[in-house]
């Protein structure tokens, strides 16, 4: 009778470990997975473009182009264009609004126009997922003629998917723990 709970000790202990590695292996493969938002940053991107294109036809410029969107750091964009224009805030704030809408990744962003001449900021806004937050001013203000350059920063979502890796960890390491008892 000894013998048989000895070797059901055994058989526990290996099975035991095998749970054991198969968690690790599990929590180590949620915390691992990276975040495939290749295709949400590059579409972005695309429609970082388009609020420059239709800045340009709103400034009355069928022409010249919207020179390639520049990354400065991981959650900020630059467009500039090929020749001056001019611009109304309330357009450019309705426009990134609109556009930025289909954008799963932008809730939150700040919005300021370079001067090209001197990098001064000429006009800027706050859009946040709570409206209350928002901060726009000097709607109704025609800007002058300049090359202007529009950088957009958008709130870091990294912190959300470290949270989201926590969660799915913590539920994995429960599921098993359930499964044991």
């Amino acid at each position: 009778m000894s013998d048989s709970r000895n070797i059901f000790s055994g058989k526990s202990k290996y099975l035991f470990g095998l749970i054991l590695l198969l968690l690790i292996s599990v929590i180590y493969l949620a915390f691992s997975m990276e975040n495939s938002d290749d295709f949400n940053l590059s579409k972005r991107e695309v429609l970082l473009r388009r609020i420059g294109h239709e800045l340009l036809l709103q400034s009355g410029d069928r022409t010249s182009r919207v020179l390639p969107v520049k990354k400065i750091t991981e959650n900020e964009y630059q467009i500039s264009f090929e020749k001056d224009l001019t611009f109304q805030p309330e357009f450019l704030v309705n426009t990134t609004r609109r556009l930025l809408a289909e954008d799963p990744l932008s809730s939150d962003y700040i919005v300021n126009v370079l001067n090209g001449e001197d990098a001064s900021i000429t006009y800027g806004y706050a859009i946040s997922k709570n409206k209350k937050d928002d901060i726009v001013a000097c709607i109704g203000r025609t800007q002058p003629s300049a090359p202007y350059m529009i950088n957009i920063k958008f709130k870091s979502t990294d912190i959300n998917n470290a949270k989201n890796r926590y969660l799915l960890g913590g539920l994995v390491s429960l599921a098993f723990v359930g499964f044991l008892f």
